[in-house]
């Protein structure tokens, strides 16, 4: 019997693939890609943006069949998605999609502010008028994207803002870098936007209050700003707790 291939009933089958299909469905595969890395690059963005939520049972065969191809990438994605523990593998049994560890939580949050820190505060010596006009596009259509309640729009436009500070730095491989070490702090960031309703406004305040400290060149000032910004998510994590299943979180 195969790691997914445990006896299920007919109908939570059906609710499984339907689940899978639906999360699944704007993957266009690329043949002249690795089907290991997109399977596993697809698979950990329904993960992280909460479409594949905590506890969701996945079957190599079920994800095998909505996206077109055959079991060995989707096996070798989702051993390296156990790696990255975003799926917790039964070997023999089944795949679960994992639940939120808070101490993964607080690696990534602990990484990304000192990182934007440092970032941040030598691109305030050396940033240009374009580069300023430019983030002060994205910070003005976060705007519009929280007044609309457009998600995906926000988090988007969000992780534009950063990574073009790391860009405009130097830096862009640092942000490359930064993907796999955020990941479960970004599971946290889409639980906020969906279920608080206030968090995408706040956090575009945020991000008005480091572009103020930027412009001003208050070294001080804009280090606490990044800080502030970054570490404020775990904040929030008692009102994840009352508005989420509590199975979506463990330590």
């Amino acid at each position: 019997m195969g790691a997914n291939s445990s006896a299920v009933e007919p109908s939570a089958a059906l609710g499984q693939e339907a689940t899978l299909a639906s999360a699944l469905q704007t993957f266009r595969l690329d043949r002249h890609g690795s089907y290991t890395a997109q399977v596993e690059a697809a698979l950990g963005e329904a993960i992280v943006r909460g479409r594949l939520s905590p506890g969701t049972s996945l079957s190599e065969a079920g994800i095998s069949a909505a996206l077109g191809i055959s079991r060995t990438p989707v096996r070798e994605a989702l051993a390296l998605l156990a790696d990255e523990q975003l799926v917790v593998v039964y070997p023999q049994v089944r795949t679960l999609v994992a639940p939120v560890r808070r101490s993964l939580i607080d690696e990534g949050r602990f990484v990304r502010s000192t990182l934007e820190c440092a970032n941040h505060a030598e691109l305030m010596t050396m940033i240009t008028q374009p580069q300023i006009e430019t983030l002060a596009a994205l910070i003005a259509a976060q705007r519009n994207a929280a007044a609309a309640g457009d998600v995906e729009a926000f988090f988007n436009l969000d992780e534009a803002m950063h990574r073009s500070m790391f860009e405009f730095a130097g830096r862009a491989h640092v942000w490359t870098m930064l993907q796999g070490v955020k990941r479960h702090f970004d599971r946290v960031r889409w639980l906020l936007l969906e279920r608080v309703a206030y968090h995408a406004r706040r956090a575009q305040q945020e991000h008005e209050a480091i572009m103020d400290r930027l412009l001003a060149r208050d070294a001080a000032g804009l280090t606490q700003a990044v800080s502030h910004h970054i570490n404020a998510i775990t904040g929030h994590l008692q009102e994840l707790h009352d508005c989420a299943p509590s199975t979506y979180f463990v330590d």
